[in-house]
């Protein structure tokens, strides 16, 4: 900041305004002389009315105009329009009057229109009977100081907008430990507003312990009058975080230390990061024992090379019979790998890029291991490639117990289709009997005794009559349950019509025995006869047991299935509207909900089973499988 120009009360304008306010006589030779001379003031009186009366050399040289063109006319034609429209000069007159004298700052007007940045003074002159007879006005022109201090205040809000979008702390106290200067990452960081800090020192601000640690660097600072860093761990808001303290003496232009500036820089993080590395690195290199992880470096450059001794077990050799080199790495490979793992080194080298790559390593007693080794790029400080370093993990066990996962994996999915095959041959079967011998036998005694009803005369009691009627009933009851039970075990529109038309069959008897509205949309119309008969067979079960679920636990008044194809894959979704539940919580019953047989079926057929549901949002299943 520069400094505001002295108040225009010096010493020269108290003798004037003394003196006029005293009696003296503004037509005095010595008097007028004095005012006269004086170029670097506008000092001009005005009467009662605010009328120009007397004009001096600097205020036609402030002002612009020459005596005659201003003696006479209200001292108001200085100010700018909106100040006269305001009525601010005739205020002022009257302040003056009312407290004796009265100074402002503020802009004004020269004759040919500038504008120029005033500092003026009016004072109320009286007789000695105390009767108001004039002012007088005393004005500078501190244009010349506005702008710079304009200039100056713009250079420093620059800086507080430049400071306050650093992540960092900022600072600048003067020699006394006074706050001069805070960014707004300060205020946030010690939960502060400005008016809290500046103008104080640290012990009026922050806790005693946290205050006397600032007052100490500070005064390695004063002392030594250079730059020191150190680490502090400083209470904020935030709690406790380790910052990197610089601070630095801030000299004048002699030389002496003028204040302190500092930066704080939040490095918990970072820190906590080192230490975090530190333990990695600690708990790696045990891991590299147990897990028996070799590590190797090579130098492209000069071909020098280096292994671990973990490496040298992997690879099956003696350390002091082979000697380490990318050739001797190459002579490890598989004979039919080895092209390939070249080929994954050199690209590596050529981009400037790590690599991750497995291989088959021969071992001298013929035995072979997988080896999953990994690479990484090393540059010096101009960004050429010097080295590679990487490491060798043997993952024979993990490969062939892979193997032997899709193995079980394929056996057990074979099984489950044989097992589906056998519960829809019989289901198949036990259809049969029923059509061939409970059917037909059913189908023979209800003949049998609609025979004997007939036969039986007027005569015939009229509670035996009943009772064949009764059985009639009963017999073409179980007729009708063997026919239900019959479509279930083997849907005959599945096998004649395709899946859809199985689904819009089913749909319609669920509604009617459950009163649950059903929607179904075939969108697979054309390519739901070319789907194979197993993932037909999957996909209706599927709906048989989902929507048994739905009548049994969803509460649901309402549901919808759609048939689709899309990208080889037949799509079934089942949706309702009732509860909801939890899916992981209903892994632990997902037998009784059926969702075992559901995902073995889908799964025998080469598909997959999505679920989706929540507790009040209903749910939601989709079952895919391969045409």
């Amino acid at each position: 900041m520069i400094a505001a120009p002295m108040e225009l009360g010096t010493q020269l304008e108290r003798d004037i305004t003394a003196e006029l306010a005293g009696g003296a006589d503004p037509t005095d030779a010595q008097f007028r002389l004095l005012v006269e001379s004086v170029s670097d003031y506008a000092i001009y009186l005005l009467d009662t009315a605010g009328r120009v009366v007397s004009w001096n050399t600097g205020a036609e040289r402030i002002k612009g105009y020459a005596a005659a063109g201003i003696l006479g006319r209200h001292f108001s034609i200085f100010y700018l329009p909106e100040d006269r429209a305001a009525g601010r000069p005739d205020q002022m007159l009257a302040q003056a009057a009312r407290e004796g004298r009265m100074s402002a700052q503020g802009w004004r007007l020269r004759q040919d229109g500038s504008r120029f940045w005033a500092d003026g003074v009016i004072t109320a002159l009286r007789s000695r009977s105390g009767e108001l007879t004039g002012y007088a006005k005393v004005t500078r022109d501190l244009t010349s100081w506005r702008q710079a201090h304009e200039r100056i205040r713009e250079s420093e809000e620059r800086l507080q907008a430049f400071t306050d979008h650093s992540p960092a702390i900022m600072f600048l106290k003067d020699p006394d430990g006074r706050y001069r200067f805070v960014n707004r990452q300060l205020l946030a960081r010690f939960g502060l507003r400005r008016e809290q800090i500046l103008g104080r020192r640290d012990q009026e601000v922050f806790p005693g312990p946290q205050a006397a640690l600032f007052a100490a660097s500070d005064g390695e600072v004063l002392s030594q009058k250079s730059t020191i860093e150190l680490e502090q761990a400083l209470a904020t808001r935030e709690g406790e975080r380790i910052h990197m303290v610089v601070k630095f003496p801030v000299f004048d232009a002699a030389g002496g230390v003028a204040g302190i500036g500092g930066t704080a820089t939040d490095i918990t993080e970072r820190k906590r990061s080192e230490q975090a590395l530190l333990e990695q690195r600690t708990l790696l290199a045990e891991a590299q024992k147990v897990a028996g992880l070799g590590s190797w470096e090579w130098e492209p450059g000069n071909g020098r090379m280096s292994w671990s001794e973990e490496l040298y077990r992997i690879y099956g050799v003696d350390a002091m019979a082979v000697q380490p080199s990318f050739e001797a790495f190459l002579e490890r490979v598989h004979p039919a790998d080895r092209v390939l793992t070249a080929t994954v080194v050199a690209r590596a080298l050529a981009e400037g890029r790590g690599f991750t790559h497995e291989d088959r390593v021969r071992r001298p007693d013929g035995a072979e291991r997988i080896v999953r080794t990994q690479g990484e790029i090393v540059r010096d400080d101009k960004g050429r490639v010097v080295k590679l370093v990487g490491a060798c993990l043997d993952v024979t066990e993990s490969r062939n117990a892979e193997i032997a996962q899709r193995a079980a994996a394929a056996s057990l999915q074979s099984l489950t289709r044989r097992l589906v095959q056998v519960e829809e041959a019989e289901r198949r079967r036990i259809a049969g009997e029923l059509h061939d011998r409970v059917g037909q036998n059913l189908s023979a005694l209800n003949i049998n005794l609609d025979i004997v009803l007939g036969a039986l005369g007027a005569a015939a009691p009229q509670d035996l009559r009943l009772r064949l009627r009764d059985s009639l009933g009963l017999v073409d009851g179980t007729l009708q349950t063997i026919e239900d039970v019959m479509a279930d075990l083997r849907p005959p529109l599945l096998e004649e019509y395709g899946l859809g038309a199985a689904l819009g069959w089913y749909g319609e008897e669920f509604a009617k025995r459950t009163n649950i509205a059903v929607e179904f949309e075939d969108l697979a119309r054309e390519r739901n006869r070319r789907l194979r008969r197993e993932a037909a067979v999957a996909l209706f079960r599927i709906a048989q047991e989902a929507l048994t679920n739905v009548a049994r636990h969803a509460n649901a008044k309402r549901v919808w299935l759609r048939l689709e194809a899309d990208a080889g894959e037949m799509l079934l979704t089942i949706r309702d509207e009732g509860s909801g539940f939890d899916p992981a919580a209903a892994q632990a019953r997902a037998s009784r909900l059926g969702m075992t047989t559901m995902q073995e079926r889908v799964v025998a057929a080469g598909g997959s089973l999505e679920l989706e549901s929540a507790q009040g949002k209903g749910t939601t299943l989709r079952a895919r499988v391969p045409f």
